[in-house]
């Protein structure tokens, strides 16, 4: 369940770029997260900092730089930015990952073919 509303919404992430390493977040709250500092590009143009966090290990993290499985192609449309000037991930549907997976597919194709000719 999102803590915002639809409405709150300004833009919508369509690029993330990583700014640095991994690494273990400094912080004390967040100490067992491993952290990424990255650029968030939004569809509005604006364009913000923010650390991606992931749990106990950089496995996460090292899927996401890696893309395995898709999971930067998901995460990269997965972020919104609010009226409030918050950064809130906010996961696509089912349906929509769906979608998504099968535009990314398409794209695929089209280099392929592109490459082959």
């Amino acid at each position: 369940m999102l803590d915002f509303k639809q409405e709150d919404i300004v833009a919508r992430s369509v690029k993330i770029e990583p700014l640095g390493e991994p690494e273990r977040c400094h912080d004390a709250e967040n100490s067992k997260f491993w952290c990424l500092k990255v650029k968030i590009i939004f569809d509005n143009g604006e364009e913000r900092e923010y650390v991606m966090k992931g749990y106990s290990e950089p496995k996460e993290i090292e899927n996401f730089l890696q893309n395995k499985k898709g999971i930067r192609d998901i995460l990269e449309k997965s972020y919104v930015l609010l009226k409030n000037g918050e950064i809130r991930l906010s996961y696509p549907s089912p349906e929509e990952q769906i979608k998504m997976a099968e535009e990314e597919e398409k794209k695929k194709k089209q280099r392929r073919a592109k490459k082959e000719s």
